[in-house]
């Protein structure tokens, strides 16, 4: 099968859920406060002529969390909403929810970051396609966050040899996402680790990390053929680093259709960067 390479934008965490949640013109406000919410004097303006095809995404991961806590969304004329709702009337055409195996310790406490785990991430993209709105499903195959910084396997995997990860790994993505499919959620994406430029589910390597790339690459075509399947990157501004990612996949002939980048401006470089190595890769 032809491989087709795409550009895909998705901030991490946090970062998202505030952007997404100021393009919308909403507002996060404690239950219990005052009846008119204080807009805190941010806006994202819109751009015009896009694609049709362009993906307008937002993570979502903490939404569940963050209402279990008092907090309230609203809309843009400050009355009470869903904020998915919210986000498909501004424009928002998918919604992205991190997945950790086991985000809780031994006495059933959640590590944090709105402790999304399966069941949770299906809540999630149950809601996500009532309101109209697709799915990227972000597995981190890792108990916790994962980034550049830290790829640690999930709890369950720790003693494993890479090969039995990798087993691992399919049958988790299978058995997750089929559990999607049964609920009816609509799922555009799958992302097959996050930000795994130095490794993933504990392994390191570009041979041991194209096993486990493989492995959720399969399940995905395994249970959900139509969606497309993203493999995750970051550092854009380092020079070569993207076109040598590249080389390594598909020395190993890994099986992917999205290469996605992380980018906050800041670290990452410019815009003009961004394009000119994404096209390089998109190209070569």
């Amino acid at each position: 099968m032809q491989r087709r390479i795409r550009r895909s934008l998705f901030r991490s965490a946090a970062a998202a859920t505030a952007l997404g949640l100021l393009a919308a013109g909403a507002f996060a406000t404690p239950a219990v406060a005052a009846d008119e919410p204080v807009s805190a004097g941010i806006t994202v303006p819109k751009v015009d002529n896009l694609s049709p095809d362009f993906i307008n995404g937002v993570d979502v991961s903490s939404v569940i969390a963050l209402e279990d806590s008092g907090v309230v969304f609203r809309d843009t004329a400050g009355q009470p909403a869903d904020l998915f709702e919210v986000l498909a009337d501004a424009g928002v055409t998918d919604v992205r929810v991190r997945v950790w195996n086991d985000p809780f310790d031994a006495a059933g406490n959640g590590y944090g970051g709105g402790t999304v785990d399966v069941a949770r991430a299906i809540e999630i993209g149950e809601r996500a396609t009532d309101a109209g709105l697709r799915l990227l499903v972000d597995f981190h195959y890792s108990d916790f966050w994962a980034d550049p910084a830290k790829q640690k396997a999930p709890k369950a995997w720790a003693a494993l040899s890479v090969a039995d990860k990798a087993a691992a790994t399919r049958a988790y993505t299978a058995e997750a996402l089929t559990a999607f499919a049964s609920a009816g959620v609509d799922v555009r994406m799958v992302q097959i680790g996050n930000e795994t430029t130095n490794g993933v589910a504990g392994v390191s390597g570009w041979d041991d990390m194209a096993q486990i790339f493989s492995a959720g690459s399969a399940a995905v075509r395994d249970v959900l053929p139509n969606a497309l399947v993203a493999l995750h990157f970051t550092n854009p501004e380092r020079p070569g680093s993207y076109a040598d990612i590249a080389k390594q996949l598909d020395d190993r002939g890994v099986d992917y259709d999205v290469f996605a980048s992380s980018y906050y401006p800041f670290w990452h470089g410019t815009l003009q960067n961004l394009t000119s190595v994404l096209r390089q890769v998109a190209d070569t």
